[in-house]
């Protein structure tokens, strides 16, 4: 993995080894001192310092690290690998170089068996542990290099126990290789692992963005770009429950571009839908959005949903939005009204904490519908209000 995945690696790994960490710790520091029943038996004549060194200076300290490690487990989690990993490699190593010191120092027939006490020390490291693979190599090497010196410094001892000492000094070397083998593959499963993870992570991020894009283009009208009914229908529900909770007025326009049968009859369907286009657009940047929706109801008709607007503001809306249309210039010769693309409007204003049982979203597009209809009949290219504002 690269740099950038090591960092993340690390890092998300970090907390679940503090606590591994802790927990095979004190498992391992009890096994540290039991061992001092075999100091007993197999070296006693330096058994006084084995009991100072395991119970009086390494465990006290072990022990601390193990209680910071519990109390500042985020904290630790976020060091540099090199001081995590180090000062937990060093507990191992000081236990090492403390069982070879012992074996050195001792004339214990008995002594050359004592080699193999760092069995379990590299079984603690590599297995127990699970130092990062580099780590355990050199602990493991540290380990050895311990075997082989008390090995070589104990070669003059004349006794019939000696013969202990290359067999066992074998079996350590055997062991570090076998756990250092497991160690690697149990690092390198965590890492794909995690790479597995991350991968997984990235299609769910993919698959959430590409559900969130069909979503989108499913509220949207596919050929002016604005949202469709399906969306302005979820909004206005949306809009209700707030706007009813804050008991602030909501006000919908309902927009017909006037005689654009005759518009397609005389310039054709590609034609038509060009003008929605324009439509479309114009309302869009009359209304932005964090004024109100803009949606396509169906065929020539749009909506306009203005919360918060009272029924002054949502006349003026209309009525700019009637000349913002007037404004484009588009030619419409079919039309009786004006020579250019026009709309009608109608306006309803509701407040939805006062609306009664009767009164709902349905009830409020019916008011604007009739007003829509009372601008055609009035003569189009106008904007007219609902006659009996629901609930204002």
């Amino acid at each position: 993995m690269n740099a950038i995945d090591e960092a993340r690696f690390e890092d998300a790994c970090g907390p679940a080894r503090v606590h591994h960490f802790v927990a095979s710790g004190l498992l391992a520091l009890l096994v540290y001192n039991l061992f001092l029943l075999v100091d007993a038996r197999m070296i006693p004549d330096v058994y006084p310092q084995a009991l100072t060194m395991r119970l009086f200076i390494f465990s006290p300290v072990a022990l601390l690290m193990l209680l910071i490690g519990v109390r500042f487990n985020g904290f630790i989690a976020r060091l540099p690998r090199p001081i995590l990993e180090g000062t937990l490699m060093m507990t191992g190593v000081v236990a090492a170089l403390h069982m070879g010191w012992l074996l050195l120092h001792s004339n214990s027939p008995y002594a050359g068996m004592y080699t193999a006490g760092l069995v379990p020390i590299t079984i603690y490291g590599n297995l127990v542990q699970r130092f990062r693979f580099r780590y355990a190599l050199f602990f493991s090497t540290v380990v050895m290099a311990t075997c082989l010196t008390c090995v070589w410094a104990r070669a003059d001892r004349v006794n019939p126990y000696d013969v202990f000492d290359v067999p066992l000094a074998l079996l350590v070397g055997i062991i570090a290789v076998y756990t250092l083998a497991m160690n690697y593959r149990f690092e390198l499963e965590e890492r794909r692992r995690f790479v597995w993870q991350l991968r997984a992570q990235a299609l769910h991020q993919e698959l959430s963005a590409s559900q969130a894009r069909l979503d989108d283009l499913s509220r949207r009208d596919p050929l002016t770009g604005v949202p469709n009914r399906r969306h302005v229908d979820a909004y206005l529900r949306q809009q209700w429950g707030r706007l009813g909770a804050a008991d602030e007025h909501l006000a919908l326009l309902l927009m017909d571009v006037d005689h654009f049968k005759a518009y397609n009859d005389r310039y054709g369907h590609p034609a038509g839908d060009q003008c929605l286009k324009h439509v479309a657009q114009v309302l869009q940047q009359s209304v932005p959005e964090e004024q109100g929706c803009v949606a396509r109801w169906g065929g020539e008709e749009f909506i306009v949903v203005l919360p918060g607007a009272r029924l002054p503001a949502a006349m003026k809306t209309a009525q700019s939005l009637c000349a913002a249309v007037r404004e484009l210039g588009l030619r419409h010769e079919g039309s009786p009204t004006c020579g250019s693309v026009s709309i009608s409007v109608g306006v309803a204003v509701i407040r939805p904490a006062l609306a009664s049982s009767s009164d709902s979203i349905d009830s409020l597009i019916a008011q604007a519908d009739a007003a829509l209809y009372r601008a055609k009949a009035g003569g189009r290219n106008r904007a007219e209000a609902a006659l009996s504002p629901v609930s204002c």
